[in-house]
């Protein structure tokens, strides 16, 4: 693009996804050796720097400035530029080159398209496109091809990481839902009208609200290795949400003992004097102390595998509850700037329910799924007129 610019005076868009990633990857970003992404940009070149556009006017008047494919509807309609860098194309929105496109076409211009796949999106249709038209260039480059970790880097990702993610990350694979995090979660599902049992051993994972987020109770039946339906509610005082707690605590008590469930909440932040009033009621509360369930990020990470390992062997079953199984649907691996590996949903989707379900199952990984209760018994109670709820 630098080279382009000073050959033909003009304004040069580079592009990424969002604004926030344009300003993060390329305006303040400092590469492994300390060089800034911007030094590239030769001093002698520069006539003048703008920081709050992000724009950059070299010396002949060709203007370099990084813009949000989300935005340029907005943004970039209307301007000519005369080439534009697409950066994580697969993951921006493909209605960017849609209208920069003509643009290009009647001026002359050109466009270069950089990503990692993510699945056979519109990335992987541009790829299929740009092989079948020998006006255009187009390269895939495997880690075995730029080297940029070290075989022994490599093999520890690969422990790390699902062979799909790696393949995807490294390997350039198009491969649908290779980023997905939780596996075989609609093959472990019940349907509603099945009756589950009353008696058992419980745990009740219970994410508490922050602000305008929802809690979340879950019950688990640790003898069935079943998920029974949760309780959601939100924009409810404190008292009657310690209420709404024990009462869950309390129906879902083992019969013969008598005690209630164990209750695993968030205790984080918000969660700590909350914690405190339940097992001041007598509640039975996870974690040393009865201090509930600490969130760091190890700590997540490990309750978020604890409970993949479990759906992916088959282990628990859970309901077959839309908003349930569209959270864990959601949650995703990526990779940041930095190549570390990170697990979450997208930005707008919640995980209420699916962090109120890791914490329900915490812990119950080392016992056997006894063959008192199985999926098959309880599919014959189905229809009768008995229900749990």
């Amino acid at each position: 693009m630098i080279k382009k610019a000073m050959e033909k005076v003009g304004t040069y868009f580079y592009m990424l996804p969002e604004y926030k990633q344009a300003k993060k990857v390329v305006w303040d970003n400092i590469d492994n050796s300390g060089f800034k992404m911007l030094d590239h940009i030769p001093p002698e070149i520069t006539k003048n720097i703008n920081n709050s556009e992000l724009k950059i006017e070299l010396i002949n008047g060709s203007i370099i400035q990084l813009i949000a494919a989300d935005t340029f509807k907005q943004s970039g309609v209307g301007s000519n530029p005369s080439g534009v860098v697409f950066s994580e194309y697969s993951i921006s929105s493909p209605a960017a080159w849609k209208y920069a496109a003509p643009i290009l076409a009647v001026n002359g211009g050109w466009a270069v398209f950089n990503m990692t796949p993510r699945g056979r999106n519109h990335g992987w249709a541009l790829l299929q496109q740009a092989k079948q038209n020998p006006n255009w260039f187009w390269q895939v480059l495997t880690v075995d091809d730029t080297k940029v970790l070290t075989p022994e880097a490599l093999e520890e990702e690969k422990l790390a990481n699902s062979i799909a993610l790696i393949e995807q990350e490294y390997y350039c694979a198009f491969t649908e839902n290779a980023g997905a995090f939780f596996r075989r979660v609609r093959q472990n599902t019940y349907e509603s009208d099945i009756m589950l049992p009353e008696n058992g051993n419980f745990q009740l994972g219970v994410d508490l609200a922050k602000y305008a987020d929802w809690t979340v109770i879950t019950p688990f039946n640790i003898n069935s290795f079943i998920v029974y339906p949760q309780t959601r509610f939100n924009q409810v005082d404190w008292v009657l949400q310690k209420a709404r707690i024990e009462t869950e605590a309390r129906r879902h008590y083992d019969r013969e003992t008598g005690e209630t469930a164990l209750v695993i909440p968030d205790s984080t932040g918000v969660g700590d004097p909350i914690v405190e009033d339940l097992a001041a009621r007598g509640l039975r509360i996870y974690g040393e102390d009865d201090r509930g369930f600490k969130f760091t990020e190890t700590s997540r990470r490990q309750l978020l595998d604890h409970l993949a390992v479990l759906l992916e062997q088959d282990k628990i079953k859970i309901p077959n509850d839309e908003g349930l199984i569209t959270e864990l649907e959601s949650f995703q691996y990526s990779l940041s700037e930095n190549g570390k590996v990170r697990v979450g949903v997208p930005s707008g989707v919640t995980d209420d329910r699916v962090m109120s379900l890791a914490l329900s199952v915490w812990g119950v990984n080392e016992r056997v799924m006894p063959d008192t209760y199985t999926m098959h018994q309880i599919a014959q109670n189905r229809n009768r007129n008995r229900s749990f709820r």
